[in-house]
């Protein structure tokens, strides 16, 4: 099958209406960004916003998050209600695709005599697909794993060659180390970003400071697929393959929390706007890329409530609320042993919880001296 990669001619940072240059940042996942896709939907839907406040002239993705990145970047400026709904349509398909494959000899093979568990050629077939005309239209970034010698390589709209390279990255985006080989794309070999930032909020920012934007003008919103609050499972049940998968779960939240902290305080003039995080379970399944439609929908549908819900907050509330319920779960606090993120909030709303303040927080004084 032959693809293309249409460039437009307009992919550089402009300025909105109100001077802004707008970001957003999309953490890792697999199939469970398709909560960021019900995070767009919300965020385009709210009648606290005009349209103007979430035109985004730069991008960033990680992993399931790329390949979002690459869903909005492929609408124009002023088309991100349309963009939303592409986005929610492709977990969909995503859901009815079988994206990889068992090797001849089983999972024997995989483990003995190939890069990865399963073959994910599949998956491959599926992006050329779902991508097969794709016309940039505005700034993106996406974070990839060079196994050869551990970079990060932020693959952008700055290196998309016409033809099959942007397909290419994202199927590097998606190669879940040990699950799939690494992808032999690109001059090396390949594995989602995630090894090295589940978040990357740097490249975006960068991107506004090198058209010459001050960090005052810079707004950034945030969308992550890592829960506050993980499903309750019979972890001894598990086998191998299973257990990777729920640890990299847990060490999801925690990295991307870590990300978006640090970018705050070494950019202490951008407007961290708002950050939008499960606040309730979000559908998982014992392996990658195996969620049912109504698990898809059920993200989704989550990712909605949430961006609204986070907008109807005030501006910055959210990332101060999300920051207090990680600097809780760091130390074990009682105060929020067996609650959601939800049921955080609303005890928070309810007066249940003291008033929080990061630089009186000895253990998060790290964050403070970057």
């Amino acid at each position: 099958m032959k693809y293309s990669i249409l460039l437009a001619t307009a992919a550089s940072v402009k300025a909105a209406q109100d001077g802004k240059c707008r970001v957003l940042a999309l953490s890792s996942g697999d199939e469970d960004a398709a909560y960021q896709a019900g995070a767009l939907k919300g965020i385009v839907t709210s009648d606290k916003l005009q349209a103007e406040q979430y035109q985004y002239n730069a991008i960033t993705g990680v992993s399931g998050g790329a390949l979002n990145a690459v869903l909005l970047a492929n609408h124009t400026i002023g088309d991100e209600a349309a963009a939303a709904d592409r986005m929610q349509q492709f977990w969909i398909d995503a859901s009815n695709n079988e994206l990889y494959k068992s090797w001849v000899g089983g999972i024997s093979r995989g483990l003995f005599f190939e890069g990865g568990l399963y073959n994910s050629a599949p998956l491959e077939d599926f992006l050329k697909k779902e991508f097969y005309d794709v016309n940039v239209q505005r700034d993106i970034n996406m974070g990839i794993t060079n196994m050869n010698d551990g970079s990060f390589d932020a693959f952008s709209d700055k290196n998309i060659t016409q033809g099959g390279n942007l397909i290419d990255a994202m199927y590097a985006s998606m190669s879940f180390a040990g699950f799939f080989p690494p992808a032999e794309v690109l001059g090396s070999a390949w594995m989602d970003g995630s090894a090295i930032w589940d978040l990357d909020i740097f490249s975006g920012v960068n991107r506004c400071i090198e058209a010459g934007f001050s960090e005052d003008q810079i707004d950034v919103d945030v969308i992550m697929t890592s829960s506050a609050n993980l499903k309750h499972v019979q972890a001894e049940d598990y086998k191998s393959i299973s257990m990777l998968f729920r640890y990299l779960e847990i060490s999801s939240f925690y990295n991307s929390m870590d990300g978006l902290l640090r970018a705050q305080y070494a950019y202490k003039n951008v407007n961290f706007r708002y950050v939008i995080s499960p606040t309730g379970e979000i559908p998982s399944s014992l392996k990658p890329l195996s969620l049912s439609e109504a698990d898809i929908k059920a993200a989704q549908e989550m990712g909605v409530k949430d961006a609204q819900a986070a907008i109807a907050q005030g501006e910055t509330q959210s990332i101060k609320d999300l920051t207090h319920y990680y600097a809780l779960k760091k130390v074990g606090s009682p105060l929020i042993k067996g609650k959601t993120y939800g049921d955080f909030l609303a005890a928070k709303a309810n007066g249940e919880l003291p008033e929080y303040d990061i630089k009186a927080d000895p253990y998060m004084k790290k964050y403070l001296l970057q």
